[in-house]
């Protein structure tokens, strides 16, 4: 197992989970539980609760659920090993000496040999600017962008020579091979001759992207040429997911909590020149779009976000998209107006730090933001712009989940169009009608297909009905009854019918067998939160429901004398009504 069983015994009872919890969303009691608003999806009723008593948590929306290591992992984007690292310093409690086994050694060894890779990468990068051929990327930053030697000593910049083979080079004499600088992304192998490899960043100006920890996950590269590509990041790597960074953040996250606020940015100059300019809580999604897993790391440490995208076309539609994605996540959304200058980098430069905090301060809301946008595609003053304009509007309004906001924008847009408020309001309420129907038909539509009935953890569910529920309740009186294991010797887990309950089953089996941990907790090394919520359900069934011992014994003998039944593309839609009462 990964951990001795009595140092995460020690590590739970030491962190308990409504603790931990609430020190990252705001908890509310109900009875001898807790609730909240499930910060891992879209909610606007407290779904997620959670068990002191039992040490879990569940989401009755998402269906994530666990233990604290779970919630941790999945608020906190770690890995398992790290979750445990994180709670053990939280309980002033020392990691155990030989706390995993094999191939999780492997693994972490890996990751450890990666980040000093990246570690050394990055101060060859800073050595560079100071030799000869340096001069050019030091002028870029510090006469072209105007940076200080502090700022670019502060986020560790560097130079990428003009040379297919100098880090390869140099990255080898200390003693690391091909395949590891591949595995870092650090060089390529040619897809001519694979025989061949090469630099992943030539002539450019290096930015590290440095984690919470201090750890350097990857870099951003500034072309110094012509090279079309201006800006390149690494690829994703086994310690890099560009999904889940947000460069600067481990500069910006003190300030954002402080001031609940987050100023987001497109690019990584914009945040330094920030940065140098007094702005110290910004960060970048490095060159991607915005994700859903940026947005939830956005809302650790803030409340509230500015978008401070560039001002061409191009970012105004990017930042439009964000609005969702922030919304989505609970985080409160205005976009700044820049006018003079493409991007905050510029307009820092140009106007000074005063008048970038005035633009701050005088951000739109994010339905401000849309209906002059809006507003700002048409020619209002013709007949058809205004109508265009006016059709727009109400579906930016009908947007709006709260009817105070949307009726103080109806009585705005009602003065503005020189029309009555009740008209507004009347056509936003036939645009809800619409979207209402339509809802309806899609979901009459989704019924039909029975996609509503559908497992989303185990896919097989409701295709093998009957023998999935056999299956749960044989591993749901298992995981709480281990002397129930003997009775199950001819039960293997290939008589299982559905994949999930099938590598649920092999587990706990091969675990009780082999006299380890088949907890929980131990199932965050192999399933994912989603899937652990799954099998917490099932192992709640024998609390809920009152399995007994003849019960789950019932439903290993139905397991172990069934017949090969059809597939689910080979069942009809009547048969699939049929199963379900329809």
């Amino acid at each position: 197992m990964a951990f001795p069983e009595e140092f995460i015994d020690r590590l739970k009872s030491n962190n308990p989970i409504a603790d931990v919890v609430g020190e990252r969303v705001s908890l509310k009691r109900s009875g001898n539980d807790y609730v909240c608003v499930c910060p891992f999806h879209p909610d606007n009723n407290p779904s997620l609760h959670v068990h002191p008593d039992r040490g879990f948590f569940k989401c009755f929306g998402c269906n994530i659920g666990g233990d604290v290591i779970t919630f941790v992992m999945q608020y906190d984007n770690l890995g398992y090993y790290d979750a445990v690292k994180l709670l053990a310093e939280r309980a002033n409690m020392e990691m155990p000496a030989d706390d995993y086994n094999g191939k999780q050694r492997f693994n972490t060894e890996r990751r450890k040999r990666l980040y000093e890779m990246n570690r050394q990468a990055a101060k060859f990068f800073y050595s560079q600017l100071k030799t000869k051929e340096g001069e050019r990327c030091l002028h870029y930053l510090h006469v072209t962008r105007g940076l200080t030697p502090e700022t670019v000593k502060k986020y560790g910049m560097g130079f990428a020579p003009k040379s297919w083979t100098a880090l390869k080079n140099h990255m080898m004499s200390l003693g690391y091979s091909e395949d590891e600088l591949i595995d870092a992304r650090l060089i390529s192998r040619s897809k001519n001759n694979t025989k061949n490899t090469f630099d992943f960043f030539v002539d450019r100006a290096m930015f590290p992207f440095i984690d919470l920890t201090g750890n350097i996950l990857g870099f951003g590269g500034r072309t110094l040429s012509d090279d079309p590509r201006k800006y390149v990041n690494s690829a994703d790597s086994p310690i890099y997911n560009k999904k889940k960074f947000l460069f600067s953040l481990n500069f910006a996250k003190n300030t954002a909590v402080k001031e609940h606020k987050l100023l987001l940015c497109e690019g990584n100059l914009d945040v330094i020149s920030l940065y140098q300019a007094g702005f110290q809580n910004a960060v970048a999604s490095c060159g991607t779009a915005l994700t859903p897993e940026q947005a939830k790391l956005m809302q650790t440490y803030a409340q509230e976000v500015v978008i401070c995208y560039d001002s061409d076309e191009a970012g105004q539609k990017a930042a439009d998209r964000a609005i969702d994605i922030l919304g989505q996540a609970g985080l409160k959304t205005t976009v700044i107006k820049m006018k003079g200058a493409k991007d905050p980098d510029e307009y820092v430069r140009k106007f000074g730090a005063a008048a970038f905090r005035v633009l701050i301060d005088g951000a739109d809301g994010a339905v401000s933001f849309r209906l002059a946008k809006a507003k700002a595609a048409q020619d209002i003053a013709s007949e058809s712009g205004w109508v265009a304009y006016k059709n727009s509007a109400i579906g930016i309004l009908a947007d709006l989940s709260s009817p105070a906001e949307r009726e103080f924008h109806a009585h705005k847009l009602a003065e503005e169009l020189g029309i009555e408020f009740n008209s507004v309001m009347s056509e936003i309420n036939i645009e809800l009608g619409r979207r209402s129907r339509s809802r309806k038909k899609q979901q009459r539509q989704e019924e039909l297909k029975f996609e509503y009935r559908r497992d989303k953890v185990n896919t097989e569910r409701y295709t093998h009905y009957g023998l999935s529920d056999a299956e749960e309740i044989v591993i749901a009186y298992l995981y709480s009854n281990p002397d129930f294991l003997p009775q199950l010797s001819e039960l293997t887990p290939d008589r299982f019918v559905t994949q999930f309950n099938r590598r649920v089953y092999e587990f706990i089996t091969e675990r009780m067998k082999e006299g380890g941990d088949w907890s929980l907790t131990a199932m965050n090394e192999i399933f994912t939160p989603v899937e652990i919520g799954k099998i917490l359900s099932m192992t709640e069934r024998v609390r809920e429901e009152g399995i007994t011992a003849e019960v789950a014994g019932d439903s290993a003998e139905k397991l172990l004398s069934n017949k090969p039944r059809k597939t689910a593309s080979e069942t009809s839609d009547d048969e699939l009504r049929a199963m379900f009462g329809q």
